[in-house]
């Protein structure tokens, strides 16, 4: 059984013992970047841990987002990445249609 956790800017130094997989809040929309994304991904390298990387996504311009969120990670070949679809802090929700298109975008 593999052992997940996802950590955003919350969890600037999270505790990686027991854990297989870290996978980080990259970005969200395209204005705002974790400030401890760096430090989180090298920590998880440096323990041998996979490392993934997400994005919260909002409604609209799926290309610019795309583009923000590759930008801010800078994944590495192997590397995890996924999608965040879930209600903004502004009541908006992407739709089903947007949360499909993105990792195409991505892509």
């Amino acid at each position: 059984m593999l052992r997940a956790i996802d950590i955003s800017s919350l969890q600037p130094h999270p505790d990686l013992d027991g854990v297989d997989v870290v996978i980080i809040k990259a970005s969200e929309g395209c204005t705002y970047a974790n400030p401890y994304r760096v430090t989180q991904a090298a920590a998880a390298r440096k323990e041998q841990k996979q490392v993934g990387w997400y994005h919260f996504l909002w409604p609209g311009n799926l290309q610019a987002q795309a583009e923000y969120f590759i930008r801010c990670a800078q994944p590495k070949p192997g590397d995890i990445l996924a999608c965040d679809w879930e209600t903004t802090t502004v009541g908006t929700v992407p739709s089903c249609a947007d949360k499909d298109a993105f990792p195409t975008a991505v892509k």
